[in-house]
């Protein structure tokens, strides 16, 4: 009962403090303390030394998956490594209080207070730091396959500008200024800066889809590169649309399986349960007699 009142109390108290805080008047503003701070943080934000900078110098070193920096999966959420690590850092820290919290809870089970408390902590933060990464993963699996279907269509439209007359860098740029979707704002910014720096645009989305982990968007660029040779790749830019369509298609019938096989398990049980009602008076009566 000892931890368990001491975690009350130091509930209660850090709710009365936080009150207290609360009723108190706010501080007078100075403007040159004020000046003062905003010129130190600007200062520390810039500085590579900060704690998630270093952090990330450190991960970008680690040859582990789940200690490195997944720069791909971030440069397509459009995520920095400092925001990835933070949320790993809270995550860790929210963790291991947590197991702590658990594992003060064990004598109230009957089960000695240090190993809980230590297998909690250990697992919390592991569950914690790992939480982020996992989620990432799965926010970047769900966005990569996303940019695939919208890739079809960006392919079609490709082909109605190549079939205009237009030639590769014009219909690769005006096919991506046609809507407002995250994945033809990319395309655009990329096409756009290749010729302000004076780049081919089929190499800028070629490295773009590397960076991005797309190989079908680096095979728009090799059909875009043979187009600036002077072939016709209208009939292969439909043809890679209609690939990609059918991959998406074949996903979600695989996917529509998937689930349909999970639910076999709990509509049996269901139907098991029923019958058991069903059947339970019959049953008993037949026991009772």
């Amino acid at each position: 009962m000892m931890p368990l009142a001491l975690l009350l109390g130091l509930t209660l108290g850090t709710g009365l403090v936080l009150a207290f805080a609360a009723m108190l008047p706010a501080a007078p503003l100075r403007l040159d303390t004020a000046l003062h701070q905003i010129t130190t943080r600007t200062a520390e934000t810039s500085d590579p030394r900060l704690f998630t900078d270093r952090l990330a110098s450190r991960a970008a070193r680690a040859r582990h998956p789940w200690l490195g920096l997944p720069t791909a999966d971030l440069d397509l959420l459009e995520r920095t490594q400092q925001q990835y690590l933070a949320q790993r850092v809270r995550g860790t820290a929210l963790g291991t209080a947590t197991g702590a919290g658990v594992g003060l809870l064990g004598p109230i089970t009957g089960v000695p207070p240090t190993p809980t408390v230590i297998l909690g902590v250990v697992g919390g933060a592991g569950l914690g730091g790992m939480l982020p990464y996992f989620q990432l993963r799965d926010a970047a699996a769900r966005r990569r396959e996303d940019y695939r279907r919208v890739l079809a269509v960006y392919l079609d439209l490709v082909a109605q500008e190549r079939n205009a007359g237009r030639a590769a860098t014009p219909a690769l740029r005006e096919a991506a200024e046609l809507t407002e979707h995250p994945f033809f704002l990319r395309i655009r910014a990329t096409v756009a800066q290749a010729h302000r720096l004076g780049h081919t645009p089929w190499d800028a989305v070629r490295d773009l889809g590397d960076r991005l982990r797309l190989p079908e968007l680096a095979e728009v660029a090799d059909l875009a590169d043979t187009a600036a040779d002077g072939a016709a790749i209208a009939t292969s830019l439909h043809t890679k649309a209609a690939s990609l369509r059918h991959a998406a298609l074949a996903t979600d019938t695989a996917d529509a399986h998937s689930r349909s096989e999970r639910l076999t398990l709990p509509t049996s049980l269901l139907m098991l349960a029923f019958l058991g009602l069903v059947l339970y008076p019959t049953v008993a009566q037949l026991l009772t007699t």
